[in-house]
């Protein structure tokens, strides 16, 4: 995981590079790279290599978005052969050299295309052009809906043609939720607790977000378990596992979260063997990552320092810089330390 995107634009034409250098400094990403051809580089740009169609294919499966300034003709033709899978691909945006009309051209939900197109067209002052069904009709996607709270999983993909049909059809979509995960419900009628022993008798469209891993199911149904945390950790070394799990379980309380509602710890790399946290990645059935010393640094001096705990491993605030790393800055508590064991909760994002 990176703290931030990382975006190629990429122009054919003098004109396009210079629509493409004033993107960039407007998108004021991390880690953004204008591309043109050898012909009309310089020290502001990188040259593509080789014949165009084949650098913008590899550009394509290296990045986690691709902003094209040129025909969308060129950008199919380059991408075709590489196009593999919606949950994998990278978010593809076409743009005109005047930047009249910018256009989400693949990975429109999952790989965040259409969002990214809007934010573009306001950035420009260009026509958003999107033309997934769900958008067009104003309604929610129940790929998006998995997506906001963290909740994908491969067992959705088969429902996703069914109930995204349902919702731009303006059928009855009944929808719950036990915490208030999801803020946009264009196109679904919310339900409560109560009625849904009736809602599951029927045979209506129905998406549930739960943290409960017993329930009943049916056809027709759609069940999402979000995760919408990520869990920044410190542990003095050998800790013992139930010790770390009781204080972590005692932290979820505090902060009033199911401890399933954790989508990704992430702690400093020295503790990348720590037993204790990957136990408990184990059993909370997430992804453990590390970063170095010097990426936490870069967020470190925002929180409250230990000197202790930066003699030892070069950071003075390992729970709190590692939820603020993971998340792209979206710590939501306090740093939480009991026995050895520290803990921070920030909201997942979904950067790729």
């Amino acid at each position: 995981m990176t703290n931030s995107p990382n975006i190629a634009i990429v122009a054919l034409t003098e004109y396009g590079k210079q629509t493409a250098l004033t993107l960039k400094s407007r998108l004021n990403e991390a880690r953004c790279t204008v591309y043109t051809t050898a012909k009309i580089a310089d020290n502001q740009v990188t040259a593509l290599q080789g014949k165009t169609i084949e650098a913008i294919r590899e550009l394509f499966q290296s990045v986690d978005v691709l902003i094209c300034i040129m025909a969308t003709g060129i950008v199919i033709r380059s991408i075709a052969p590489a196009v593999h899978d919606k949950l994998a691909d990278p978010a593809v945006i076409v743009m005109d050299e005047r930047a009249k009309n910018v256009i989400s051209l693949l990975s429109g939900h999952m790989g965040g295309a259409n969002q990214i197109t809007q934010n573009i067209a306001t950035l420009m002052d260009a026509n958003p052009v999107i033309t997934t069904a769900t958008d067009v009709h104003d309604v929610q996607a129940l790929d998006m809906i998995a997506k906001s709270v963290n909740g994908w999983r491969d067992e959705l993909r088969p429902l996703l043609l069914a109930f995204n049909g349902y919702l731009a059809g303006k059928q009855t979509v009944y929808f719950y939720q036990e915490k208030p995960w999801v803020n946009d419900f264009r196109g679904l009628s919310i339900i409560q607790e109560e009625d849904i022993p009736n809602i599951i008798q029927s045979r209506a469209p129905f998406i549930m977000l739960t943290t409960q891993s017993e329930h009943a199911h049916r056809e027709n149904m759609v069940v999402i378990y979000p995760r919408p945390y990520v869990l920044g950790v410190g542990a003095r070394k050998q800790v013992d596992s139930q010790v770390f799990k009781a204080n972590f379980e005692l932290f979820c309380e505090q902060q009033k979260i199911s401890p399933r509602e954790i989508g990704l710890i992430a702690s400093i790399d020295v503790k990348k063997e720590e037993q204790a946290i990957l136990d408990l990645a184990k059993e909370l059935d997430c992804d453990f990552v590390t970063f170095t010393k010097d990426e936490l640094a870069t967020v470190d001096g925002k929180y409250p320092q230990s000197e202790f705990v930066k003699k030892t491993v070069g950071v003075g605030s390992v729970a709190l810089a590692s939820a603020d790393y993971a998340s792209n800055a979206q710590v939501i508590s306090e740093r939480f330390a009991k026995d050895g064991c520290t803990y921070a909760l920030a909201k997942y994002t979904n950067k790729r």
